[in-house]
Parts: structure tokens; sequence; C-alpha cells
């Protein structure tokens, strides 16, 4: 069952003023592998300094597993910030260290879909994004978990995870937001209909499907909006299936997605949740925030409130 919320919503999460950087001390990582990566990590360095925020250190990295290292290294020596640059994937890799920790999140949205920071409404240009870490506000927002892996945007199966298995960083380098559709077209080619049973706290519901989204927040993909009214702080999750063999139906909810109304869509099952089980026949693969890392049958939930974050101050919760 999910968790209380570790911080509710509305508490203070410091005594200091939002905007207040005084005590905001501690590392910056950057994977150089992300799409603007490489180029950024100087300039990041500079301009943190510049606006008040006192780095111990400050590392590049083009191996996630030592990015990762790095962080947990750096809460364990105390370090209140831990200063993330790179894409959704390097993102969600570190949430679970600082959901474990007190300390604070902050984004420097380096990728190509960058679904986190639009969630929280922070800004792909880098001195922006530098200035709401500086100045920010201190919030908690929610994490997925299936298995024993959080996430934060997206656990999938199907033609999404094969989307996901078909891009890499020299296409996303080359191509951006373009190498989402290139990918699709090639796992259309391959995917083959399979058998889902999903069981929520509002029932359970079995049909053919070419793909199971679980999502977490307001976006994937990057600029697509899960659901109407889905946000990164509800408590719930948002699952949606194609309940359909029908390919066809596929390229009409990949034309939708824009909108956020593919939810909409005759052929398509939706709900919010706060948690529950997915198998499937046959067993598959189940895709975490772009890793193939278990397979059906899974439970997944939602943890309201599990990661603080610096957001911008006009960052709005979902009531």
């Amino acid at each position: 069952m999910p968790t209380e919320p570790i911080v509710q919503a509305g508490t203070s999460l410091s005594d200091r003023e939002p905007g207040d950087a005084a005590n905001r001390r501690g590392v910056l990582l950057v994977n150089t592998n992300s799409r603007r990566g490489r180029q950024s990590f100087g300039d990041a360095q500079r301009l943190l300094a510049e606006q008040g925020v006192a780095l111990d250190s400050a590392i590049a990295f083009r191996n996630v597993k030592e990015l990762i290292s790095a962080a947990q290294n750096a809460i364990d020596r105390g370090a209140n910030l831990v200063v993330v640059g790179g894409g959704d994937g390097t993102l969600s890799s570190v949430a679970p260290i600082i959901v474990r920790s007190r300390s604070l999140l902050g984004v420097l949205p380096l990728g190509t879909g960058n679904s986190f920071a639009r969630d929280l409404g922070i800004p792909t240009d880098l001195e922006a994004a530098c200035s709401v870490i500086s100045s920010g506000m201190e919030t908690a927002v929610d994490v997925g978990e299936v298995g024993d892996r959080q996430f934060l945007n997206l656990a999938t199966v199907g033609l999404t995870s094969l989307i996901a298995r078909q891009l890499n960083v020299k296409m996303k380098r080359r191509f951006g937001v373009l190498s989402y559709a290139i990918a699709l077209f090639v796992a259309l080619r391959k995917e083959r209909p399979f058998r889902a049973r999903i069981e929520t706290e509002s029932g359970v519901e079995e049909y053919d499907t070419l793909q199971v989204v679980i999502g977490n927040g307001r976006f994937h993909g990057g600029p697509f909006p899960l659901a109407p009214d889905a946000g990164i702080d509800t408590g719930r999750l948002v699952v949606y299936s194609l309940a359909t063999r029908s390919k066809g139906a596929f390229l009409r909810l990949a034309l939708a997605l824009p909108t956020g109304r593919h939810v909409d869509l005759p052929d398509v099952k939706w709900q919010t949740c706060r948690g529950g089980r997915l198998s499937t026949t046959p067993s598959m693969k189940v895709d975490v925030d772009g890793e193939l890392c278990m397979n059906t049958p899974v439970e997944f939930r939602e943890l309201p409130g599990a990661l603080r974050v610096i957001a911008p101050l006009d960052f709005t919760r979902t009531d």
C-alpha cells in the first residue's frame, strides 16, 4: 500500500525564507552524456557561484553509476544540496538517494525530454535553471515505485518500452525530440500484442494491449501531458493502456499525445490510483525511466511527497 507523505502539502521544509540561498551548500554532478551536459558543465559552475550557491565540488561524469556513487558520498559527508545536471534518466537514478536522505535535489535540465523539470516548471535555459536553485522554494513532490525501483516519470511495458530501447545518446543528440518519432516507427514494426491484467483499488481490468504506461507527474516523453489534471504532487499515479491490438490505434494515440486528450480515445483505458499490480501474458520487460530492470508481474505504488526538491517560486501545488 502507498506510504503516507513524508512531507505534507504546504509544510515548510526549512527555516529559510523562499529565495534565501544561505546554507545552500552542496555539490554539482553533471552527466556529460546528456544532450547538453558536456557544454553546460563549466557554465553551470560559474552561474551557481555567481548566484551565491556554495559548491564543495563540481564533477562531470560519463558513467551514471559513478555519478550515483558521488551523490551518495556527498550526502554521507553532509551535503544539504545535490545539484544534478542531466536528463530524466539521470535524475531518476539519483532521486532514490535523495529520498532516503534529508538533502535537497537541485535540477539542471540538460537532457532531451526533461519531463521532470517541466513538472516543476524549471526552464531549460541554464542561467534561469541556476537561478531556481539559488532563489527557488523548497517543496516535496511524489515519486513512483515499481518493484524495488523508484521512478520520477514512467514505468512502461510494451511499445513505449521498445521505443525507449531504440533511443540512444547519438540519436538524441542528432535529432532531439524528433528522435522519439523515429523510435516510434521502428518500434511499431517490431511490437506484438500481449495480455495485461491491472489490479488497483478501483478493481481489476484485463485486455489485449500494445502498451501499459504507469506515470508519475504531469508530463511524459518530454512535453506530452499524461492525462488531464495529472501532477507531480497529487499523491496518485496515472495508469493508461491501449486496450486494442491495432497498431493504427497506437498512431492515433501518438497524434493525440500533445494535447493530453489521448486518454479520451475509445481504445484507451486509464485511471488514477495509489498503487496496484500489473501482470502480463507473456511476461514482459518493464522499462523504468529508460532502464529495463525487471519483468512482469510487478507491484507498483505512489510515494506521496517523498522527494525534496527546489522549485521556482511560482510553483503551484496541486490541491
